[in-house]
């Protein structure tokens, strides 16, 4: 796709005007605080908390996009502190300002020149350098870790879900199975928390990046970064491989650590084999609700290992070229 624009120029005031804004980080306050009002489904709400401001960054640069960013943080930090939130106040404060900061200078560096893609995995770099930053203030932190912590919840939430099972009139095979699950799931959390994060961040960056970048056209950036035409470079295949070699092969501390570096990498084939299957649900169905519903179908298992070794072999096989009309970023 050639590129005429010239794209760090912030295209022509419109629409909402100077409350444009202030109207994109109150956005970006109240998709953040369902997080804070209901953690386990308002977690939703984290990557689409950068949406706003992602495309006011497409739309008007990344200069009005950080002063947006900067009022939902403020607005995050007015409310903790109205409610006696004290310090967790400024850390939820930094913690907004961190998710939307991010994919705002990641639509930069597509300013600057860079692919999309490129600058889709520069965003997922930066937020697992976040993590392994977090992960070694945890370890080095005294007290309980977070992994106990996510292993206690676990505990006293296990009892409370099988009993409501048996009150329900379940038998006890079913009770017995529930309680697995969630023995296994209990499990897993705490020996694969980090990659877990991971493996959300690398989605979350997803919606963040695109799903600004979609909301924003038409627009001269917002139009070159098109999440159907995301590539994953032949470097991160060999990453994987290598990954699930030593999660295979090894036990003990070095098969967590293989885990923690292989679930993430996993979501990211998923997040690009998805974007494989959007190139061509775009050219086959024009209906965008039938898409929607087809990308959820395809998001459950075992669906979704097939979508990820699509993404996997797309650095080898190149399906968007072979099937034709495949495009190339800033080509």
């Amino acid at each position: 796709m050639t590129q005429d624009a010239d794209l760090s120029a912030p295209a022509p005031a419109r629409g909402l005007g100077r409350f444009e804004i202030p109207a994109a980080g109150a956005a970006s306050a109240a998709l953040f605080a369902a997080f804070l009002a209901l953690p386990l489904v308002g977690v939703l709400g984290i990557p689409l908390a950068a949406v706003p401001v992602v495309r006011m960054a497409h739309r008007r640069g990344v200069a009005a996009a950080a002063l947006a960013g900067l009022v939902g943080a403020a607005i995050i930090l007015g409310v903790g502190l109205a409610t006696g939130g004290g310090m967790s106040a400024v850390a939820m404060a930094f913690f907004a300002a961190a998710i939307v900061g991010m994919p705002v200078a990641s639509v930069g560096f597509l300013r600057a020149g860079a692919e999309p893609s490129r600058c889709y995995l520069g965003l997922c770099i930066a937020g697992a350098a976040l993590i392994a930053g977090l992960v070694a203030v945890s370890a080095s932190s005294p007290g309980r870790s977070l992994e106990s912590e996510v292993g206690a919840t676990f505990d006293r939430v296990t009892p409370g879900v099988t009993e409501s099972y048996r009150k329900s009139g379940a038998d006890a095979e079913t009770v017995a199975r529930m309680k697995a699950t969630l023995e296994t799931s209990r499990d897993i959390a705490e020996r694969y928390l980090w990659g877990l994060f991971g493996a959300m961040w690398v989605a979350g960056a997803a919606l963040a990046f695109y799903g600004g970048s979609s909301a924003a056209r038409p627009g001269p950036t917002a139009d070159v970064a098109r999440f159907d035409n995301l590539r994953v470079p032949a470097i991160a295949a060999g990453l994987f491989a290598a990954s699930g070699a030593a999660f295979g092969l090894l036990e003990g501390e070095g098969r967590r650590i293989a885990g923690n570096v292989l679930i993430p990498l996993a979501a990211l084939y998923f997040v690009a084999g998805l974007s494989i299957i959007c190139h061509f649900f775009r050219r086959w169905f024009r209906f965008r609700l039938l898409r929607a519903g087809l990308y959820v179908l395809v998001s459950y298992v075992p669906l979704n290992v097939g979508v990820a070794l699509l993404g996997l072999f797309d650095w080898y096989v190149d399906f968007r070229r072979r099937a034709g009309g495949g495009r190339t970023e800033r080509s």
